[in-house]
């Protein structure tokens, strides 16, 4: 309010040095010419009339090369309109000429300056007051009724379900007018941060015992997949099948903990660290080998930049292991090239492809892109749903290009900014 009254108040005033100027330069001199006109005229008509001599106005007609009768201070000065300096503001003479006679006519600037008084300063000034006084009282009492509701804006921006003590105050502490709508605000927040709390307590539960009841079972099939591929009179045919139940084991168990990472509201689940990308593409290549089942597929990395990351490595783990594994999935004969740039990595393959239709559905839930006869594998169709979630959890980005019968190209973007200034 203080800076809008200085704003006003500086074009109040720079609105009435305009308006002053606009009656000197054009009201009065209007004016003066038209005083100017007439004198001469009726001087034509009688030789004894007299220059005007009023309050404002002062006429002195002389001979042209004459100053007898002129006051010192209006002598030297030629024809036209001159501005009057030493006199007072916005006082002008306009000095004129005829049948060897010159006219001189002072204009007081007194009067405008009253009616700039009169009919600006004055009026704005009650106006403004008025203005002011009745925003301010307005702002008085609206910020006395308004602040137990901002008052509880706060609190709900504050409010953090995580912690148990998370309750609203006594209804003491609320600032201003605390009327029954108000009340019945408190009692609905306070009833909604109990049944919040409840929900984050199972939530917590929920995950806390599906990750230990979940992992346990996982973790039994895997040992007793290693004591079985250790043995030495399995057959070739049978080591097949322990090494796909080990692969699907693995495959559980990067699913269970994706869904408890995007089901906490955080993501204190895995600490951030120092994480080396090709480290994290080795390793899920490696175990993504098992899905290669004899197809003349190569895998390749490309190492252009020794990008490092500082998060959380399970998250970049699952996120590169799911797109590793589709590539290798949907790749029936050629390549499956990885390659590491300085933000950003790349995952290609000379697979199936989709078609644009595909490419918008692939990131839905249980949609799977295949092609009949094509696909030897069929997934989940959770893979590229939990990509992306996590993704946007984390702030990357993922682009996707593809062509049917050709392959598929999609780039993971861990810097944003990488990826505007690219498009540009």
């Amino acid at each position: 309010m203080t800076l809008q009254a200085c704003l006003i108040g500086l074009v109040a005033v720079l609105s009435i040095g305009f308006a002053s100027v606009v009656i000197e330069q054009f009201l009065v001199r209007e004016a003066l010419t038209g005083e100017s006109d007439h004198f001469w005229e009726s001087y034509q008509l009688d030789r004894t009339f007299s220059p005007p001599n009023t309050e404002n106005l002062k006429g002195y007609l002389t001979g042209i090369n004459s100053s007898e009768g002129l006051p010192e201070e209006l002598q030297g000065y030629g024809l036209g309109f001159q501005k009057m300096h030493g006199q007072t503001a916005h006082s002008l003479m306009y000095t004129t000429e005829r049948e060897g006679k010159r006219l001189y006519l002072l204009f007081d600037g007194k009067s405008v300056l009253r009616l700039a008084l009169y009919f600006g300063v004055f009026p704005l000034t009650i106006v403004l007051v008025l203005i002011y006084t009745t925003a301010w009282w307005v702002y008085r009492e609206s910020n006395y009724l308004l602040s137990p509701i901002v008052w509880l804006a706060n609190k709900f921006d504050r409010f953090d379900p995580a912690h148990a003590d998370a309750s609203l105050e006594d209804l003491s502490n609320i600032p201003g007018d605390v009327d029954w709508e108000v009340e019945k605000l408190v009692s609905s927040f306070s009833s909604y941060s109990r049944r919040i709390q409840r929900f984050v307590e199972r939530e917590r539960a929920f995950t806390r015992d599906a990750s230990h009841e979940f992992r346990t079972p996982l973790t039994v099939i895997k040992m007793a997949s290693d004591l079985l591929l250790a043995e030495q009179d399995l057959d070739d045919y049978s080591k097949k099948f322990v090494t796909r139940i080990k692969g699907s084991a693995r495959d559980m168990e990067e699913l269970i903990d994706a869904f408890l990472i995007l089901a906490r509201e955080t993501d204190k689940e895995f600490e951030d660290e120092q994480t080396i990308i090709v480290n994290v593409v080795e390793r899920e290549i490696k175990s993504a080998e098992i899905y290669l089942d004899d197809k003349p597929v190569t895998i390749e990395i490309d190492e252009q930049y020794p990008l490092q990351l500082y998060t959380a490595r399970k998250v970049v783990g699952i996120v590169l292991g799911n797109l590793i594994r589709n590539a290798i999935l949907y790749t029936n004969e050629g390549s499956v090239s990885v390659v590491i740039k300085e933000h950003s990595v790349v995952i290609e393959d000379t697979g199936i492809g989709m078609c644009e239709e595909q490419i918008k559905k692939i990131f839905q839930p249980y949609y799977r892109a295949e092609q009949s006869g094509k696909t030897t594998r069929k997934g989940y169709g959770v893979g590229l749903t939990i990509v992306k979630r996590l993704s946007t959890r984390f702030n990357w980005i993922v682009d996707v290009e593809s062509e049917r019968d050709v392959g598929t190209r999609i780039e993971v973007h861990f810097d944003e900014s990488e990826r505007e200034q690219r498009k540009d």
